[in-house]
């Protein structure tokens, strides 16, 4: 009589746990990187809010910004972010500062560094931005969104 397989052997058994232990542990890394990563985009979603005040604000008096207060926007904490301001301001040509601090509460990965600052500068009558960790505060390149890297 011909017998049928009826399943796995113990041994093929332990080849899949050991094969699937490895990529979770090669995985679970990138993963919690991802997620601090989406928290941060967060925050760039807010400085958008920014970017458009500032420049609004530049068209109308042929300078950036000069304070948080009086740019327009909503720089109240939401969220995984506790503030937005405009940390510095300037003439035509100069650089100005939109800098949005995220929150080390709910994102404890960012506790000692959680900077993520916006930079303009008129080039060629264009406003460009430009992302990027702010100082010894700023948050790790590996937690930057991809168009800030």
């Amino acid at each position: 009589m011909k017998k049928v397989q009826q399943g796995f052997t113990l041994i093929e058994l332990m080849i899949v746990v050991a094969i699937v232990g490895i990529l979770a542990a090669v995985a679970l890394p990138a993963y919690q990187d991802y997620t601090v990563r989406a928290r941060v985009s967060e925050g760039l979603a807010r400085l958008a809010e920014a970017k458009t005040s500032v420049a609004e604000y530049f068209s109308a008096q042929n300078t950036f910004a000069p304070s948080t207060a009086s740019a327009g926007f909503n720089s109240a904490a939401a969220g995984n972010v506790t503030r937005v301001q405009c940390a510095d301001g300037g003439t035509a040509g100069t650089c100005n500062v939109v800098e949005m601090s995220m929150n080390t509460t709910t994102i404890p990965q960012l506790a000692s560094a959680n900077l993520l600052q916006m930079s303009a500068t008129l080039t060629n009558g264009m406003i460009v931005w430009r992302c990027r960790a702010a100082g010894t505060n700023g948050i790790p390149t590996r937690f930057l969104p991809a168009s800030c890297k």
